[in-house]
């Protein structure tokens, strides 16, 4: 099974939590069931971002939320941006370490 990279959950603290790793060409964050990356947030969207490895085996961030933006290192995401080793995505109040 092919590994394209992790997702790591920011604790509250600052430590790392639990680690998702990226085994499929896409990773969908949202409330919905479907989602990759599920949370039980009313202000997040039923599909909020969605990191997509293109063929270059780079990972694309992409925003899905008009209501609520993604952020990426602190800044809204405004279209769909490679992610670098440590960026760190925000959805409301929960960070993931790419």
């Amino acid at each position: 099974m092919p590994r394209y990279g992790k997702i790591v959950v920011i604790r509250r603290n600052g430590s790392d939590g639990i680690v998702f790793p990226l085994t499929s060409t896409s990773c969908l964050f949202g409330r919905k069931t479907e989602c990759d990356i599920r949370m039980r947030l009313p202000w997040v969207s039923n599909e909020h971002c969605r990191i997509d490895i293109n063929e270059n085996k780079e990972a694309i961030l992409t925003n899905l939320s008009a209501a609520n933006p993604t952020k990426l290192n602190g800044l809204c995401l405004e279209q769909p941006l490679a992610l670098r080793h440590g960026d760190v995505l925000t959805i409301i109040d929960r960070s993931f370490r790419w």
